[in-house]
């Protein structure tokens, strides 16, 4: 073998070792686990640098910006998405098999946030607007505008052809769409 050869060979070996040596830092930081608190606690931190730790395979959209995430902090389906590339949010869902199902992770996901978050935090939870369901948003009013990210749990019915099954979304970010810029 030539010495360009090995010089390449070489080159190639430590990019891929440093390469594998950035995700493993990056996985320390943001490693599933499960304790609920600190699944929240980490949310809370990678808001602040929109979910970039937890961005994998960008799939795509129209008026946002969708990524698959990289762990399943909560639920299934987990994803990081952005209106405009402007806010960055992110996203589990959790399908039911009944609604009674569906209500218990419901209250047990209010429940644990509650806990989890503390006094500082605050509850509002309504019907949702578009269907019969329910949401629940804590926000944390004495928060700096800089630092408002909310946490939000929302049962939703999924009338299907034969059958309705319910599903709750789990939501770290800013509740509120940015504003459309004026042309």
């Amino acid at each position: 073998m030539n010495t360009s050869s090995k010089l390449t060979i070489s080159l190639v070996s430590l990019l891929l070792a440093s390469c594998v040596n950035q995700n493993t830092k990056v996985a320390a930081n943001i490693m599933p686990t499960t304790n609920p608190c600190i699944k929240l606690d980490l949310l809370k931190k990678a808001y602040y640098d929109d979910f970039s730790q937890l961005k994998e395979l960008k799939v795509g959209g129209r008026v946002s910006n969708i990524w698959r995430a990289k762990y399943q902090l909560f639920g299934e389906n987990c994803q990081v998405f952005s209106w405009g590339g402007k806010q960055h949010n992110y996203s589990c869902r959790l399908v039911a098999p009944d609604e009674e199902t569906a209500q218990s992770y419901y209250e047990g996901a209010k429940r644990v946030t509650q806990q989890c978050l503390g006094d500082d935090w605050h509850k509002e939870e309504s019907p949702r607007s578009h269907d019969d369901g329910m949401k629940a948003s804590f926000t944390n009013h004495d928060a700096k505008p800089s630092e408002k990210v909310s946490f939000s749990t929302h049962l939703v019915p999924t009338s299907g052809l034969f059958s309705t099954t319910w599903t709750i979304y789990y939501y770290v970010g800013n509740s509120t769409p940015p504003k459309q810029q004026s042309k």
